[in-house]
């Protein structure tokens, strides 16, 4: 095994075990916030902050992995994230929230390009899209079985409770991982660049990219903070049952990850664009839903959104071959989605089907930008 390839597993294997725990508490994180005194506006706004110190970062970590390596960023990155869980741990009012997720996201933001541009560095381009396909659903199979537990454990202990319990667990499996980085993660990047220079320029191609896929985040972050509170508060369903929704769509996902990633490498990254269209459908869906069941209908065509997302790392990487380059894409994306929740919130507040309204025309705009303008 190459060096090259020990690296890609080393992460597959301890990203695994990050999601295993990462999935007991994230996708109650809306209510965990509103326990903690946060309003929907609010959540919102904390749910932007995420998105805004996500991409903020995201140049910075490009620029950081070019420089230095990937080993030291990957490392640099995964003990500010853990230092970000000991923070959210030991909140006890949503105003604490702001430096957990500042770190969090920090974290997240510098690794991303460069843990992009370790993959695509380590895999042939024929079968690149696939390698991020492996991984993304490597990342989501733990979500099948740790949301339904991560749902009974805060049925068993409360929302404050539970989600700390949880914490914890992710803070010591956090250091682990950012042990082993450490210990055996190699090096891969051939020359490393001593200059440290953000270059603006983007291919048009890579920019047409980035406006499609930017809309549909746009699209998405205008809802999926509060899918939670409308399944909860307007159709009525428990704890419990949305662990069941996250870990079947966590499953459609996986699915969809990898066809999406085979047919982006055998017929092109246009035809994965054409088939999220379906995507579209999800919003009205969840409007019309009366159960549990309908909701899990909905969520089927929502993970159809899943057929590009393979395609941003390998279709940018193509035609830029840097870290910086993903990462200045990551932030142009990114202020999609630091505009969308906010937004989202306050239509939430004026009505809780609006946002979902505005959200299915968001979606069939981008991908009618998609298709046009992606070669």
């Amino acid at each position: 095994m190459s060096k090259f390839t020990r690296n890609f597993f080393i992460y597959c294997v301890t990203n695994f075990i990050w999601a295993s725990v990462f999935n007991l508490w994230y996708s109650f994180l809306p209510k965990f916030y509103q326990a903690l005194g946060a309003s929907v506006l609010i959540v919102g706004f904390l749910f932007s902050l995420e998105r805004f110190f996500e991409g903020s970062s995201n140049i910075l970590g490009g620029c950081l992995a070019d420089k230095f390596g990937r080993k030291k960023i990957i490392v640099f990155g995964s003990l500010i994230g853990d230092i970000s869980i000991l923070i959210l741990f030991l909140a006890t009012h949503w105003i604490w929230l702001i430096p957990a997720i500042a770190f969090f996201w920090i974290t997240v933001g510098i690794q991303s390009p460069t843990i992009a541009t370790l993959i695509s560095e380590s895999i042939s381009r024929e079968k690149r899209a696939l390698a991020f396909s492996v991984l993304s659903i490597l990342s989501s199979i733990p979500a099948i079985f740790a949301v339904p537990i991560g749902g009974w454990i805060i049925e068993k202990n409360g929302i404050i409770n539970g989600i700390k319990f949880s914490l914890l667990l992710s803070f010591f499996i956090g250091v682990i991982s950012t042990l082993t980085y450490v210990l055996f993660l190699k090096e891969t990047i051939a020359k490393i660049r001593r200059k440290f220079k953000v270059e603006w320029k983007i291919p048009k191609e890579v920019l047409c990219f980035v406006a499609s896929y930017g809309l549909l985040m746009f699209a998405v972050s205008l809802v999926s903070p509060f899918v939670i509170f409308y399944s909860q508060d307007i159709i009525g369903i428990g704890m419990i049952d949305w662990g069941i929704v996250v870990s079947i769509f966590t499953i459609l996902t996986l699915v969809v990850t990898f066809l999406g990633g085979m047919i982006s490498d055998k017929f092109g990254r246009k035809k994965v664009l054409l088939l999220s269209f379906l995507s579209s459908l999800f919003p009205i869906l969840l409007i019309l839903s009366r159960n549990l069941f309908h909701i899990i209908i909905a969520h089927i065509f929502a993970s159809t959104i899943f057929f590009v997302s393979s395609s941003v790392p390998a279709y940018i990487f193509e035609k830029t071959k840097t870290a910086r380059a993903i990462g200045i894409v990551n932030f142009l994306i990114t202020i999609f989605m630091v505009l969308g929740y906010p937004l989202g919130g306050f239509l939430y507040s004026l009505s809780p089907q609006l946002p979902f309204i505005v959200s299915t025309l968001i979606r069939i705009i981008g991908l009618i930008v998609g298709v046009i303008g992606v070669r």
